[in-house]
C-alpha cells in the first residue's frame, strides 16, 4: 500500500493546522457538557472509581464492575490531575480530537485534504447522537485502535516484502491496551493482527521466520491484559477478577425485544454516515477497500458480540465508517454538501447548545450534597437508586462493592457478581445507614423487586425524606429523594 510522492506530501501536510481545527470543533460540540457532574451514569461511575482508587480502592474487590481494569486506571490517572468533572471531560475532548485527526491521517492516503478533514469532523459530529459527548470508554480507546490501524497501514508495504519494523509491534501493543479498556475491542485488534500476519505470510521472502514474528505480535497484544490478570492472581483476587471479566458477561441476558428496537435506532442514527461510506467504496482503491471492509466487519462484530445495542455501543464503529466515507467527502462540491446534510441529521435534535443544562445539573447536585451533609450523623450513606458520584462528592465510603446502582436494582444484574445482590443489600441495611438515596419509583427496568421492596420498606419505616431534587442528566430527568435521620432510636426490625 505504498504512497505516491504526492500522497506522502499530503499526509505530511495533514498536520498541526487540521489538528487545531478539529480540536476547536470538538470543544464547540462538547462545551455545553463541561463541568456537568451528571453527564451520564457510566462515565460518572468511571470517575467515581478513579477517585476511590486514590484512596486505596481495588477495582472488582472494593468496587465491582465488569469493565476492564485499564479503563479505571485511565480515570485514576485523570482524577490524579483533577477530580472535577471538567477534568475528565476536557481530556475526553482531547482524545476525541486526536482520534479525528488520526482518522484524517488514515483517509489522506486515498483522498484529498478536504475529504480527510471532513471525515475527521464527521467522527466528531456523530459522537453526539451516540452519547459520545462525554467520557464513554470508546471516546478514549478509539484513539488507540485508530492509531494502531494507521501504523498497520504504514507497515503493510514492508510486511509484503518480508520486512518487519517497529510500527507493526507498536500497533499490536496499542490494540492490546484498547482491549484493557473495553473487551470487545478484541475483534478490531484481532483483525489488525490477522491483516499483518497475512501480509507477512504472503511475502516472497522474509528476513526472519514469520511464525516468530506472529507469535511476538500476539504476545504484545495480549501482554497488557495478561499483566493485569497476573497482578490480581498474585494478590489473591483471581476468582473475583475472573468473575468480573468472564462469567459475569454470560449471566446477563439481553431482552431481545428492547435490543432489537435499540439496534434499529442505532442503524437509523448511523444511516447518513453509512450511506456516504457506501458511496465512497467505488472511489477507494481495491487493496485499501479490502482493509476498510474488513475493519468495518470487525467493528460491527464487536458491537454484535454484546447484543444489548445501547447507543454508545455504536461508538467504535464510527472510526472505520468515518474513514470509509472520506473518498466521497473529498468531492469538490458534493463532499461539503453531504457533510452538512449528515451534520444536520446528527445534531438537529441534540442538546449540543444547551449550556443551561450543566448549570441545572450542578445546582441539583449542590442541593443533594448539602442535604446529605446537613443530616449526616456519621453513619453510612447508601446510594441505592441514585447518582453514585454522591459518595465521592460527600467524602463518604462505599458501604458495598456494588456501587453502580444498576447492580443493586436492575433485575438483569441480579447476582452477576461474586456477591449475592440481596445479601449485600441486607448487609448494608444491617449497618443502619443514616442516609439513603433513592428515586420515588424504580429507575431500573425491569426492577429487582427483592432489593427494591426491602430498601423502600426500610427507609419508610426508619427514615424521613429531607429532600426531593429534580436531577437531570443528558438522557433523563430523574427525581431523587434523600432519606435521612434513619438512626435516631430506630432498629432494623424491617429486615427479614
Amino acid at each position: 500500500m505504498p504512497l505516491t510522492k504526492a500522497g506522502r506530501m499530503a499526509e505530511g501536510a495533514f498536520g498541526i493546522s487540521p489538528l487545531l481545527l478539529l480540536l476547536l470543533a470538538a470543544v464547540a460540540l462538547r462545551a455545553s457538557t463541561f463541568g456537568d457532574p451528571n453527564v451520564g451514569g457510566d462515565e460518572t461511575f468511571y470517575q467515581t472509581v478513579g477517585i476511590a482508587m486514590h484512596h486505596g480502592a481495588v477495582p472488582y474487590v472494593d468496587v465491582w464492575d465488569r469493565k476492564p481494569w485499564g479503563l479505571f486506571f485511565l480515570f485514576y490517572l485523570i482524577t490524579g490531575i483533577s477530580s472535577a468533572p471538567a477534568g475528565y471531560q476536557l481530556i475526553a475532548t482531547g482524545f476525541a480530537a486526536a482520534t479525528a485527526w488520526i482518522i484524517g491521517r488514515i483517509a489522506i492516503r486515498w483522498t484529498d485534504r478536504q475529504g480527510a478533514l471532513l471525515a475527521g469532523l464527521a467522527y466528531l459530529v456523530f459522537l453526539i447522537p451516540f452519547q459520545g459527548y462525554g467520557g464513554q470508554s470508546p471516546v478514549f480507546y478509539n484513539l488507540f485502535i485508530a492509531t494502531a490501524a494507521l501504523l498497520v497501514l504504514r507497515a503493510t508495504p514492508g510486511l509484503r516484502n518480508g520486512d518487519v519494523d517497529w510500527r507493526s509491534h507498536l500497533a499490536m501493543l496499542l490494540a492490546g491496551i484498547a482491549i484493557t479498556m473495553k473487551t470487545t475491542a478484541f475483534f478490531e485488534a484481532a483483525f489488525l493482527g490477522l491483516w499483518c500476519s497475512t501480509a507477512l505470510l504472503t511475502a516472497p521472502w522474509a528476513k526472519r521466520p514469520p511464525g516468530r514474528t506472529i507469535v511476538a505480535w500476539a504476545l504484545l497484544g495480549a501482554a497488557p491484559a495478561l499483566l493485569i490478570a497476573a497482578g490480581y492472581a498474585l494478590a489473591g483476587y483471581w476468582s473475583i477478577y475472573c468473575t468480573a471479566m468472564v462469567t459475569s458477561n454470560f449471566t446477563k441476558s439481553p431482552d431481545l425485544t428492547s435490543s432489537a428496537i435499540r439496534f434499529a435506532i442505532m442503524l437509523s442514527r448511523m444511516a447518513p454516515l453509512l450511506i456516504v461510506a457506501v458511496l465512497s467504496l467505488p472511489e477507494t482503491p481495491g487493496n485499501r477497500r479490502s482493509f476498510m471492509l474488513l475493519w468495518l466487519l470487525a467493528a460491527f462484530v464487536g458491537v454484535a458480540s454484546v447484543p444489548h445495542f445501547f447507543m454508545h455501543y455504536g461508538l467504535p464503529v464510527l472510526v472505520p465508517v468515518s474513514v470509509a466515507a472520506a473518498a466521497f467527502l473529498g468531492r469538490k462540491w458534493l463532499g461539503p454538501i453531504a457533510f452538512m446534510v449528515m451534520a444536520w441529521f446528527a445534531l438537529h435534535d441534540s442538546q449540543v447548545l444547551d449550556f443551561d443544562h450543566a448549570r441545572r445539573s450542578q445546582a441539583a447536585f449542590d442541593e443533594l450534597t448539602q442535604a446529605i451533609r446537613d443530616h449526616d450523623d456519621g453513619g453510612p450513606l447508601f446510594v441505592f437508586d441514585g447518582p453514585h458520584q454522591l459518595y465521592t462528592m460527600t467524602d463518604k465510603p462505599f458501604p458495598t462493592p456494588l456501587v453502580f446502582t444498576a447492580h443493586l436494582g436492575h433485575l438483569m444484574e441480579r447476582d452477576v457478581s461474586h456477591l449475592s445482590t440481596l445479601g449485600e443489600v441486607k448487609r448494608v441495611l444491617a449497618m443502619r445507614p443514616s442516609t439513603i438515596i433513592a428515586a420515588p419509583q424504580p429507575r431500573q427496568g425491569p426492577p429487582n423487586l427483592e432489593t427494591d421492596n426491602l430498601v423502600r420498606a426500610y427507609f419508610h419505616a426508619h427514615c424521613r425524606r429531607v429532600a426531593r431534587v429534580d436531577t437531570p442528566d443528558w438522557l433523563n430527568e430523574s427525581i431523587i429523594d434523600v432519606w435521612a435521620d434513619c438512626r435516631t432510636g430506630k432498629t432494623a426490625s424491617v429486615l427479614p
